[in-house]
């Protein structure tokens, strides 16, 4: 089996158990699973020998199967899906699961995205095109960036509609208050950006759902550090954001951990909750000459090459979050702080004087004990 599928079941546990939520109280329930995922390292390397077309390959190595196991573990029956754009693939899995929620189709929605890099011919493709870098640094914006640095991981996270979460007093981290997705079309080549589809994009949600600029603390770029992709993503920030504020900071997590690819949209989604919640913006890494092709001053965007304090003001803060496909896939995220009622809610209740540890076997329970 994938192990894509066993990382994204224990990340889908631990999600759950930190919202609170019993798995037992969602069976049956019209719960969504959408979940971004595009590699198939595992498959192609076990492939390779004849004797792995067992019965267990195909459910074991198919992209659908990636969310499907969630769902039938779980016992979930809401749609139930894998997406593929390539890089942008959770953001998009994130706008599904949105459109879903909003229509009230389903009102709790298991987002995520998975990478496991198990197979060297993908490092040799991406090499042969030159998009890795020669370092092993992602330069985010910087004018030495010449590639970006492959990563892996997962990240998974509980969406619920506010009338639900209100109903059951959940906790929030942050609220999402729009997304979007849009295409480059056509390009001189079908992994270059288009900027000016960046900037549509943009122009789609913020002034589509009268989004004031000056409330976006801050955006989390798609940011590779590559010398296309960059110069077009700036350029798209700074004249739908930037040209209606003051300096828009901009960074991206790829410096920190590396590109996670399918799964890198909603790692930035958890960088900028985190953010929000800590109010801290930590560095964008690897930032030291400013990209020559980008005029930061002018389309009034700054990389946060410094960590940054995020002051809280009457109105929340907003902050967006980039990630683009290298097929041409392209979506953006918006959220916020908490409703001020729910945060609210949590600041004011009672603190604990019970210490509460529970697991389904006494032996669990001991090595959960002797651990903690």
């Amino acid at each position: 089996m994938d192990p894509q599928q066993r990382v994204l079941l224990q990340l889908a546990w631990r999600a759950l158990e930190d919202a609170n939520i019993s798995v037992a109280s969602l069976h049956g329930e019209n719960v969504g699973v959408y979940v971004g995922a595009s590699s198939l390292d595992h498959a192609n390397a076990d492939g390779r020998r004849s004797a792995a077309a067992g019965p267990y390959f195909m459910t074991g190595n198919t992209l659908s199967i990636v969310s499907n196991r969630i769902s039938h573990v779980f016992g979930l029956s809401g749609p139930s899906m894998t997406v593929d754009t390539a890089c942008s693939s959770s953001l998009v899995a994130l706008d599904q699961a949105m459109r879903a929620l909003n229509a009230g189709e389903i009102d709790t929605a298991i987002v995520g995205g998975v990478n496991i890099l198990a197979h060297p011919l993908p490092f040799v493709g991406f090499a042969q095109a030159r998009m890795l870098s020669p370092e092993g640094l992602c330069r985010a914006y910087d004018n030495d960036g010449a590639g970006y640095v492959r990563a892996e991981g997962g990240v998974v996270f509980v969406l619920r509609r506010t009338d639900r979460a209100q109903r059951e007093r959940d906790r929030s981290y942050a609220r999402i208050v729009a997304s979007g997705v849009n295409s480059a079309g056509r390009t001189n080549g079908i992994s270059l950006p288009s900027r000016e589809a960046q900037a549509n994009l943009l122009r789609m949600i913020y002034e589509g759902n009268g989004i004031d600029a000056n409330q976006v603390a801050f955006v989390e770029g798609h940011g590779t550090g590559t010398k296309v992709g960059d110069p077009a993503e700036v350029w798209s920030i700074g004249t739908v954001i930037g040209a209606k504020r003051a300096p828009v900071p901009i960074g991206s997590i790829k410096s920190n951990i590396g590109h996670t690819e399918p799964a890198s949209g909603l790692f930035g989604m958890m960088k900028a909750v985190l953010a929000l919640e800590n109010n801290y913006l930590p560095a964008s890494l690897h930032f030291e000459t400013p990209n020559e092709q980008i005029d930061f001053d002018g389309l009034n965007v700054r990389v946060t090459a410094n960590p940054i304090e995020l002051l809280k003001g009457k109105r929340a803060r907003l902050a967006g979050i980039n990630s683009f496909g290298f097929g041409g896939a392209n979506a953006h995220v918006v959220i916020s702080d908490p409703d001020p009622a729910q945060a609210e809610k949590a600041a004011t209740s009672p603190a604990g004087h019970v210490f509460l540890a529970s697991a389904h076997t006494a032996s669990s329970l001991e090595n959960l004990l002797e651990r903690l």
